[in-house]
């Protein structure tokens, strides 16, 4: 009795670390973009920009104006904010400017 309740529990975790490492090279093999190809809300001429990488120029430059931020997401902006999506980039407009 003891000995088949050792198996089922060998064969329990047995499948459970097969599940682990499918998730862990399901996430290892997403792919993230180059840094060159993340966007990134910036700060140009008083106003959050989206930026494409690590361009000088904006792609476009939104209405929403530095001075109508807290203090925090203004510094943020100025600093340069990462952007992984088009998806995040929308909803970071959006609270941005709400």
């Amino acid at each position: 009795m003891q000995s088949t309740i050792r198996v089922i529990v060998c064969v329990c975790l047995l499948a459970i670390a097969v599940t682990m490492a499918a998730f862990t090279m399901a996430n290892l093999t997403k792919e993230t973009p180059a840094p060159g190809d993340m966007l990134r809300l910036g700060a140009w001429q008083g106003s959050v920009a989206v930026f494409d990488g690590g361009d000088g120029t904006p792609r476009s430059v939104t209405d929403i104006t530095l001075s109508s931020l807290r203090a925090a997401d203004r510094a943020l902006i100025e600093r340069g904010v990462p952007v992984a999506s088009e998806e995040e980039l929308l909803a970071l407009l959006e609270d941005l400017g709400s």
